[in-house]
């Protein structure tokens, strides 16, 4: 299952200055798809470590925030 669109991330890509192909916009989806994937994880766990079934904000702001300092 791929929720972005391939026009949509075209578009996307095209506000950069750039042209896309299809597949570029393919080959984005799935990478935008793996990274949302491990944000998702990380929020979860840490919506879990404060009791809560439910993520918040702060649980995706705080997962974006230690993903990136991994890196």
């Amino acid at each position: 299952m791929n929720p972005l669109s391939t026009r949509a991330l075209k578009n996307l890509i095209r506000e950069t200055g750039a042209r896309a192909s299809r597949g570029a916009a393919r080959e984005l989806a799935r990478s935008l798809e793996d990274i949302a994937w491990d944000i998702a994880e990380r929020s979860r766990d840490l919506a879990e470590h404060a009791g809560r079934r439910t993520i918040k904000e702060k649980d995706i702001r705080f997962a974006v925030r230690e993903i990136r300092e991994n890196d």
